[in-house]
């Protein structure tokens, strides 16, 4: 197994009627055979919806609660430029923070708003905290980008991995939620939070229609 960083990210879904086109599409874009900037490559994102369509996150410009977010943003450190002016920056940003607690969006990410990746981004790393639990080949395929049905086939074997575990230490798998504790000791209570939530992300993406892209 790599030792590189790994974040999963859900990738675009096609849109009704598109869906052989996505793929063609996907797989010359996953084999580096459709290159950035192309027109093949253009009209994949012509076809596609993305994760944020799928959350329905707010976006500035067009959603009030989006357009406060960003507004006590700007209150919280000095800036230099007009609130106007700030808000202006912003148009069209999503706001993911806002969107509901749902197990798309994961506790373990390393998403940040305008970060390298989103909130909705699993820090598929910690995995490698469950080197003891999680089988080699599950190990090695969290750094292989999925299509929808194998990424929801994958979570599962992380959900039935993660529920065995947490019942063999006596830890309900449908509340298994670590403590800040938890996750400095490395206990069982958060290797089983870790493995079950990273299941969780994959059948709450897959089912919706997303790709898993392995960024590492």
């Amino acid at each position: 197994m790599t030792t590189l960083g790994l974040d999963w990210n859900p990738g675009n879904r096609p849109k009704l009627g598109f869906e052989a086109e996505f793929r063609r599409l996907a797989d010359g874009i996953r084999e580096q055979r459709v290159e950035e900037g192309s027109p093949d490559h253009k009209w994949f994102f012509e076809i596609s919806i993305t994760a944020y369509e799928t959350l329905q996150v707010p976006r500035v410009g067009s959603d009030p609660r989006a357009d406060e977010w960003i507004r006590r943003k700007y209150n919280q450190q000095p800036q230099q430029m007009s609130k106007a002016e700030w808000v202006q920056r912003f148009q069209r940003f999503y706001v993911v923070e806002l969107v509901p607690p749902c197990d798309g969006i994961p506790r373990y990410s390393n998403g940040s708003p305008g970060g390298y990746v989103e909130l909705f981004s699993f820090r598929a790393q910690f995995l490698r905290d469950c080197e003891s639990l999680v089988p080699a080949r599950l190990l090695d395929a969290a750094y292989e980008s999925k299509l929808p049905e194998a990424t929801i086939a994958y979570g599962r074997e992380l959900l039935s991995v993660g529920e065995a575990f947490a019942r063999e230490n006596a830890l309900d798998p449908l509340n298994c939620v670590a403590s800040d504790e938890d996750l400095n000791g490395a206990t069982p209570r958060y290797r089983a939070d870790i493995v079950l939530s990273a299941g969780r992300w994959c059948v709450f993406w897959g089912e919706r229609g997303h790709m898993l892209d392995a960024y590492w």
